[in-house]
């Protein structure tokens, strides 16, 4: 961390600066205010300040639970210092902040009443570019920094998993920090498997497009072929590619009834279905674009059907196997299962914070849409599996990595997000005390990064992996 110094030093000074070129206005003086806050927040200052400056319509838009743990989280990460104003008027400010501890960089947006006493109507954040590299670094270099950067989070309480960084087929980096489980103080370790929340979308992915290589099946074959589900009609109009890219206009079985349900009268492809199998289309497929764990769990039903395989038996032996993954897989929570990591989250109040763990939150086993295991190594292996030949033919796996514009899916191919510029393809994961992420990265080449987390914390990491390889790309 010593090494980090010099640029932490330079990025406060720029801080400082450009909040002492703030212009003396409303909307300006409540941005001080709530970057003083984030600096120096407590859950009962951050109640107080919500209370006395937020307009009851925009405080009451959140639990005060929620807002608390977002303040409380900025904090943690050094608070928000302004570096530069991107656009200024009496009553709206935007500007771009950076986060000392994390050196994350947002686009911090600031919108108060136009009528004393100038409260707060919404905040708004999104991602902002790291500023330039201004030298290059060779692959070694780039693997010791982000290593170095991430033992930093950690040793900052923000950041619990295992990561690993790899080019042109050399792992150049892989470490663990935190802890497995909590109750045991048991580590995480490079072979831990960590819950993927919806990465393992990409296994569902390359299964069916290996049946369509084996002509059991095509991209445009209508689900009714297989399943009229959620009836004949909407499945005569659903093609598989509308599944593959949520595009199908299905929703998602995390409903009421799931919450209201015991996790473990919850195993099979077809318990899941049943929870969603009431909804209706919300667009006629292909004409717009919307995230679908129902429609990933279909593709479930429909490789069962077309290889006349249980989808666990498929996966081990098409997927799982080939490349070579015998620490992944989609497990029974309530069954002794070797090195699972568990999962935690912070719930804060006004009282102060409770780490909690997912037992109760999560599906008690993983399946076509998420919530299998798997670890940095092995998914390391998939990203190799899949690149080189052995999943699919390579002329495939472009097809499964390219994006469907025409399905109105310009970000999101067969399975795998894409992301801008052609960049790099791969899959993200996340729910309640579960982060995951896999990059394969195109330009600059032959990168694999993967970042693994039993809590929300995957974030930071992933985009510093790809701010020192080179790339401009923000999520």
């Amino acid at each position: 961390m010593r090494a980090l110094i010099p640029l932490l030093a330079l990025l406060f000074s720029q801080a400082n600066l450009a909040s002492e070129n703030l212009p003396d206005t409303p909307a300006a003086q409540r941005l001080q205010e709530l970057t003083s806050l984030m600096a120096n927040a407590s859950p009962s200052s951050v109640a107080s300040y919500i209370r006395e400056h937020y307009t009851p319509a925009y405080a009451e838009r959140l639990p005060l639970n929620r807002r608390i743990g977002s303040f409380m989280d900025w904090h943690h990460r050094g608070g928000m210092e302004v570096v530069d104003i991107v656009d200024q008027q009496p009553h709206h400010i935007e500007v771009i902040t950076h986060q000392p501890v994390s050196r994350e960089r947002w686009r911090l947006i600031v919108d108060v009443e136009g009528e004393a006493p100038h409260r707060i109507e919404s905040i708004r954040l999104a991602r902002a570019p790291f500023p330039a590299l201004d030298e290059n670094l060779g692959d070694a270099d780039i693997a010791e920094r982000w290593l170095n950067y991430v033992d930093g989070l950690s040793d900052a309480e923000l950041f619990s998993g295992a990561v690993l960084i790899a080019r042109h087929g050399e792992i150049l980096g892989q470490q663990a920090w935190g802890l497995a489980n909590r109750d045991f103080g048991a580590a995480n370790e490079v072979d831990t498997r960590f819950n993927l929340g919806s990465l393992n979308k990409t296994w569902t992915a390359v299964a069916i497009a290996q049946l369509v290589e084996r002509g059991a099946l095509a991209f445009d074959d209508p689900l009714s072929k297989f399943i009229d589900y959620p009836d004949r009609a909407s499945a005569e109009k659903i093609r598989i590619e509308h599944l593959l890219t949520h595009s199908s206009g299905l929703g998602n079985y995390f409903t009421e009834e799931y919450r209201q349900r015991a996790r473990g009268s919850m195993r099979s492809i077809d318990d899941f279905l049943a929870l969603s199998a009431d909804q209706t289309l919300a667009f006629e497929p292909g004409t717009d674009w919307a995230y679908s764990n129902t429609g990933m769990m279909v593709l479930g039903r429909v490789i069962e059907i077309a290889s006349g395989q249980n989808y666990d038996d498929y996966l081990a032996e098409h997927v799982l196997g080939p490349a070579g993954m015998s620490a992944s897989g989609c497990f029974e929570l309530d069954r002794v299962n070797r090195n699972l990591a568990v999962g935690y989250s912070q719930e804060w109040s006004i009282d102060g914070v409770e780490v909690i763990n997912n037992l109760y939150e999560h599906v008690v086993k993983g399946g076509p849409a998420g919530g299998c295991y798997s670890t940095v190594g092995d998914l390391f292996r998939f990203a190799t599996a899949l690149t080189d030949g052995t999943l699919v033919s390579k002329a495939m796996a472009e097809v499964l990595t390219s994006a469907r514009p025409e399905l109105q899916s310009p970000h999101y191919g067969y399975g795998f997000e894409l992301h801008p510029e052609g960049a790099l393809f791969g899959h993200s994961g996340g729910f309640v005390g579960i982060s995951a992420n896999l990059d394969i990265v195109e330009q600059p080449d032959g990168w694999v990064i993967v970042v693994l987390a039993n809590e929300q914390t995957m974030r930071a990491p992933a985009l510093m992996a790809r701010h020192l390889i080179g790339m401009t790309v923000l999520e």
